[in-house]
């Protein structure tokens, strides 16, 4: 009887245990949404707001250089997007600003990265109106995720909603 508890026991706890997801080493992203929100209506009009979901099986996402008291020339570029807006129809590709992701330090007990970034563009009143973003990430092995593209971005029209 006293086995059988015993038994009972370790089967109740193995069984309990959270087993750890198994995921590529390439990180995978997928594009979620995408919001605008009111600027300050000094030096923004408007700050779209795309989030995407990110996962990482050995979580190495973001540089700790990105995060220290170095030369800008120094950190390395892991979130890489394209604004494509909308001129006499057609859409003409324009390289973005620079953004980089949190350092994300890999854990003990899990190396896996899962999780939602939300990613901040802001908007003047010369900024075009209606674009579209292809966006990837790079971890730290320099590894490239796929690459994402949101759907055509018309801010005039989100910001009325």
């Amino acid at each position: 009887m006293r086995k059988a508890g015993i038994f009972i026991l370790c089967s109740f706890l193995v069984l309990s245990c959270e087993k750890a997801e198994d995921y590529p080493e390439v990180p995978a992203i997928e594009f979620i949404s995408f919001k605008v929100i009111p600027g300050d209506g000094e030096s923004t009009i408007a700050e779209g707001v795309l989030t995407f979901s990110i996962v990482d099986g050995d979580g190495n996402i973001g540089f700790s250089e990105n995060f220290s008291d170095t030369i800008i020339s120094n950190n390395q570029i892991d979130f890489i997007y394209t604004e494509y807006y909308k001129q006499g129809g057609q859409f003409i590709e324009k390289t973005g600003n620079t953004y980089y992701l949190p350092y994300f330090e890999q854990g003990i007990y899990r190396k896996s990265l899962k999780g939602t970034i939300d990613i901040y563009f802001s908007r003047t009143i010369l900024s075009p109106d209606t674009v579209y973003y292809q966006f990837q990430v790079m971890d730290r092995d320099f590894n490239m995720s796929n690459i994402e593209t949101t759907p055509e971005i018309i801010y005039s029209e989100l910001l009325e909603q």
